[in-house]
């Protein structure tokens, strides 16, 4: 029988950041971060991306769409998308304010034009940690679930003084997710971190600093679990 999580400790971050937009996946993480916020005595902060690709499309001429159920085609009305968009992220928001409650933490959310990661990343501050998702299916289409963590919690060991902190934050996360802990260098290829099958990778937010604008897509895409990015 595995032994009870230790009570939540102040971990010295101060808001946990987790994105959402018009597709599925993104908000399967909903659970995830609750648990996280409680775990590490953060607020929590959801930020509704309005994907600005989408919406230039949707003013390009001769665009349209195929509906999944009918597989017909129709025309996208920029406003009709717009719409659209602001009402799931109305829904977003009452549905984080209801987990925050539940958790016991207190809640921010904010709606912003842009790409998924790369707007998440530009709304974090110091001390704020943020936990991306990346996503392939299409709301709503898609179904909500719940996301499971079935792999270890795996530390990306940073090269910078300060890993100790970073080391006890994930091993604490590990603990209350009951989940094994392992580490691996910053270094380690791509390929072999898919390998590793990881349920949630932590990493030092230096990481991705002297990367380009896709790194942080690449790494998601390759571990294809969530992502916690620290700072040291």
């Amino acid at each position: 029988m595995s032994n009870p999580p230790d009570p939540p400790q102040k971990s010295g971050y101060r808001r946990l950041l987790v994105g959402f937009n018009h597709q599925i996946e993104s908000r399967t993480a909903l659970d995830l971060a609750a648990k996280l916020a409680e775990a590490v005595q953060t607020e929590l902060a959801g930020v509704f991306v309005m994907d600005q690709d989408l919406l230039d499309m949707a003013r390009l001429p001769f665009t349209t769409e195929i509906l999944r159920a009918s597989r017909q085609t129709r025309n996208l009305d920029p406003a009709a998308i717009e719409l659209e968009l602001r009402a799931t992220a109305e829904l977003m928001q009452k549905q984080l304010r209801q987990l925050a409650l539940r958790a016991h933490r207190q809640c921010s959310f904010r709606t912003v034009h842009g790409h998924l990661l790369r707007a998440l990343m530009a709304q974090a501050e110091a001390g704020d940690l943020i936990l991306l998702r990346q996503t392939d299916l299409p709301w709503p289409g898609g179904r909500q679930t719940v996301l499971a963590i079935d792999g270890p919690v795996m530390l990306m060991t940073p090269a910078a003084a300060g890993g100790d902190g970073l080391e006890n934050l994930a091993r604490q996360i590990a603990q209350v997710l009951q989940k094994t802990f392992i580490a691996a260098p910053m270094d380690t290829p791509l390929a072999k971190l898919s390998e590793l099958r990881p349920g949630l990778v932590i990493a030092p937010a230096d990481m991705f600093e002297s990367s380009d604008d896709k790194a942080v897509e690449r790494f998601t895409d390759a571990v294809r679990c969530p992502v916690l990015i620290a700072p040291v």
